[in-house]
């Protein structure tokens, strides 16, 4: 079965959240504070990566990200890793 993208992942033990916006190694990478933008050699966005995210805190927004996925084309897969 093909991967559907953007791909969501939660590591909870690393307080990590990715948001994969396709398929690719990356190449390069853009750091701001807690947020690391992932490019491919194309210069397209791979991966964003938000470190010491709090699921707690996700979930009290968690109406603003539905109402953001609801806003955006296609579809969505949530996966929680641990």
């Amino acid at each position: 079965m093909k991967k559907k993208y953007p791909h969501i992942l939660y590591d909870s033990e690393s307080e990590v959240f990715s948001v994969e916006a396709q398929s690719g190694d990356s190449v390069d990478s853009e750091i701001s504070d807690s947020i690391v933008i992932d490019y491919d050699k194309q210069g397209k966005v791979v991966r964003l990566n938000f470190y010491n995210f709090s699921l707690e805190d996700f979930s009290k927004n968690q109406k603003a990200m539905n109402d953001f996925i609801q806003s955006r084309k296609g579809s969505f897969e949530i996966v929680r890793l641990r």
